[in-house]
């Protein structure tokens, strides 16, 4: 081992900045206090959660590491052609059907596996979220709820005993317990696993079915809460804690859902409403595909698509995938939102719904024209609204400074060049994201210069987004709507 340092990452899956209340989470303010909590940190567009994760494993935009969103649209990687990113089964077709690129570059497990060394998950998200940062090498992971088909990981759970029963609904507590038991009981004392996760599935899941500021959602931030209270302690308890640097992370924001419809719906109202055939297209996620084992349609082709969709009053920001389509009237390139890089699993369009600042029945700003087919949910993610974007970001350990609120712009992409740096290791050329220095007791880099621009179509009226640039890096901060009385600035 090159030094003695490891990292902790303690992941609140769609923590939103704005709703972390000290009183509520102690353990984690005091995490805050004592270390460096930074208040400008992003997500990366499309704010799923896989997406993300992928984003913080690898250090790359979804154009480079090619989880492009929670559901895709990959021809011949299924039966059906679609890859439900929070299933392991779905992420090994994937791995199988792209001759071992599930992911197209390393990810941080990739990258300690070649020193023999480890990532450790314990997760109570989805199966496919949990291996997504180290999906090659799963021999120290913990889901409470799937072994992936490998015997060794049983082995570990009789370690811990009989895991708990997903609860239906919210709050989702039982299962953070055995997850973090996993981290103090299993993890903490091998050296060998040089970087430790516990993924969390709450707040997530209690905002998504329970809404912003309800009692549930408080109920599982205090749960969440007592989890990090327990790892510290543990630490403690083992001479650890001067071992490792802590983050405390989530991987998106949240917004009320104040509409349910879907993308393939809207598609089938545009063909009524247009008046003439489209060409065969076929929708994942926010996302129009060409339908599989057909062509893909030309910019003129789904020109009067386009018209249609910068109509609609759901309908926010337009982005095309293509050169061809990005200079169709008031379209975006949505390459610019991946700093320029785009794979072959990109969409042709992704439409991203309009937002508001509305308030919801708990008094919670941020609202979403959502596109999802659960009318169940309350509260969900995945737009280029300002709330969906913004995510926490807390550092605290030996090697970070004590006591800063940090307001440079970090993002998803700087976890694992920072956590590489941290530990001594070589960053890879390919990197998107930076170190962040500013987080430092001893920095031995630069930030960089800052500025922020603003990303418009290079045709026509259409939506607008901020983007904010330090140094090499990109971080996309909200789309600009001018009827909201929101400041975008108030978000950062």
């Amino acid at each position: 081992m090159s030094n003695a340092r490891r990292v902790l990452i303690i992941g609140a899956d769609g923590l939103r900045p704005d709703l972390l209340d000290p009183l509520l989470m102690p353990n984690v303010a005091a995490l805050a206090a004592g270390g460096v909590h930074g208040l400008d940190h992003h997500a990366v567009y499309p704010t799923h959660t896989r997406v993300n994760i992928s984003a913080l494993a690898t250090g790359t935009m979804p154009g480079q590491h090619g989880i492009v969103a929670n559901t895709m649209l990959v021809p011949n990687a299924t039966e059906d052609h679609i890859i439900d990113t929070g299933s392991y089964q779905h992420i090994n077709a994937l791995e199988e059907a792209s001759g071992g690129y599930a992911l197209l570059v390393p990810s941080l497990g990739d990258l300690l596996a070649e020193r023999n060394e480890r990532v450790a998950v314990a997760g109570t998200s989805s199966s496919g979220a949990s291996m997504l940062w180290t999906h090659r090498h799963l021999g120290r992971m913990v889901n409470v709820y799937s072994t992936y088909g490998i015997a060794d990981l049983y082995d570990l759970r009789d370690k811990l005993g009989e895991p708990p029963a997903k609860e239906q609904g919210a709050p989702q507590l039982s299962g953070q317990g055995y997850a973090t038991a996993a981290v103090t009981q299993l993890f903490l004392s091998d050296p060998r696993n040089r970087v430790v996760v516990l993924w969390m599935n709450e707040p997530d899941t209690s905002f998504h079915y329970a809404g912003l500021g309800s009692p549930e959602s408080i109920e599982a931030l205090r749960k969440v809460d007592q989890c990090v209270g327990e790892i510290v302690a543990a630490l403690e308890a083992q001479g650890l804690r001067e071992q490792f640097d802590i983050f405390f992370i989530s991987d998106h924001g949240h917004s009320t859902v104040e509409a349910h419809n879907t993308l393939r719906e809207y598609l089938m109202q545009a063909q009524k409403e247009i008046g003439r055939a489209l060409p065969p297209l076929a929708t994942a996620s926010d996302y129009i595909y060409a339908r599989p084992g057909t062509s893909e349609p030309t910019a003129a082709e789904l020109a009067p698509l386009v018209e249609w969709l910068n109509q609609q009053p759901w309908a926010g920001v337009v982005l095309g995938g293509t050169a061809e389509l990005a200079v169709l009237p008031g379209v975006l390139p949505l390459a610019a939102l991946w700093k320029g890089h785009l794979n072959a699993r990109r969409p042709l369009l992704a439409v991203s719904p309009r937002w508001h600042d509305n308030p919801n029945e708990h008094g919670v700003p941020g609202s979403v024209m959502s596109l999802t087919t659960q009318s169940a949910l309350r509260s969900s993610h995945g737009s280029l609204s300002p709330f969906d974007l913004h995510a926490t970001l807390i550092a605290n350990g030996p090697s970070f400074r004590r006591g800063v609120q940090s307001t440079w712009p970090t993002g998803a992409v700087d976890l694992l060049p920072t956590i590489l740096t941290l530990l001594d290791l070589p960053l890879p050329a390919h990197l998107d994201g930076r170190v962040l220095w500013e987080l430092f007791a001893k920095p031995v880099g630069e930030v960089g210069p800052s500025h922020d621009e603003v990303l418009r179509a290079a045709h026509g009226d259409g939506g607008q987004v901020l983007l904010h640039r330090v140094g090499p890096s990109l971080y996309v901060h909200g789309a600009l709507q001018p009827e909201s009385a929101f400041e975008l600035a108030a978000a950062r």
